[in-house]
């Protein structure tokens, strides 16, 4: 017997030891690097209980090799919510195994404007689950902690879920100053790494050590093919740069642009303005 999505074996488990260590971009960039199609809907916002999706999101395990599956796991008060993705070939035959062999009760709904059901078990905590098919493929989204993720929160979750696109990968610049980027994206937004070194000038002139900074900014919304956002906004860290990023995303390529500059010890750090294209992407 296949196990639900929303049982003991899964939900449960990890309510019991709801520790979680995530990396959003390699969850993201390891997903994009299969392949899938259609392309994967993914998490882009998640309730508070499971806030920043930076810290709770990761890869889990599927039950079928076409299919993937995530979960949202908190660090703090038990909250769990898990996606599974093509585990079933049809609606129906995912409806038939919830309700007939799990003990979920159905309920007719809309889902992401479409047809699909509301599943509910109350054996122990309230399980809920959403079930509907999209773009050909059947998705479950559910939980087991209702006492931090109430259906209010799985519906916006659900709502939330954005086309994953592909990675992007590049570097420019000075390569001994090790500038480069890293950047994820889905139909509506941007999330990634940028990284950055900057040759320094000390008063009076004379040239003073490199400093490096880094920007992680995470579902920047897109404005088509276009997108931007403030280094002193996205950065990693405490050192005061500032600057600005901004890209254009084409089918094979991200052609980036930035500057960043920074004061430290005294002395002046500015990259310049550059710009490069991230041509490259994750291997499978």
């Amino acid at each position: 017997m296949r196990a639900p999505l929303v049982v003991a074996g899964v939900i449960a488990a990890l309510a019991v030891s709801s520790t979680a260590s995530a990396d959003l971009l390699k969850t993201y960039q390891d997903l994009s690097a299969r392949r899938l199609r259609p392309a994967p809907l993914v998490p882009t916002v998640a309730p508070r209980s499971l806030a920043p999706l930076e810290s709770t999101l990761s890869l889990s395990g599927s039950r079928r090799r076409s299919g993937y599956a995530l979960r949202l796991v908190s660090t703090g008060p038990d909250a769990v919510i898990a996606l599974e993705a093509g585990a079933f070939g049809t609606l129906k035959a995912a409806l038939r195994e919830e309700t007939k062999r799990s003990s979920f009760k159905a309920k007719r709904t809309r889902i992401r404007g479409r047809a699909g059901y509301l599943l509910t078990r109350r054996l122990g905590p309230t399980q809920r689950e959403l079930l509907w098919s999209e773009a050909g493929r059947v998705y479950q989204l559910g939980s087991g902690t209702p006492r931090t993720v109430s259906l209010k929160d799985l519906r916006a979750t659900a709502a939330g879920l954005d086309r994953l696109e592909r990675d992007y990968i590049g570097s420019g610049g000075d390569p001994d100053l090790g500038t480069g980027a890293v950047l994820v994206t889905t139909e509506h937004t941007v999330t990634g790494d940028v990284s950055w070194g900057a040759n320094c000038v000390l008063p009076g002139g004379f040239p003073g050590p490199q400093h490096a900074g880094s920007a992680r900014p995470s579902f920047v919304r897109r404005q088509g093919d276009r997108f931007g956002f403030d280094i002193a906004e996205e950065r990693a860290g405490d050192d005061p740069w500032v600057g600005g990023v901004s890209g254009t995303i084409g089918p094979d390529a991200i052609v980036l642009s930035m500057q960043a500059s920074g004061s430290f010890d005294g002395g002046t750090c500015d990259t310049g303005p550059l710009t490069f294209a991230l041509d490259q992407r994750a291997r499978p």
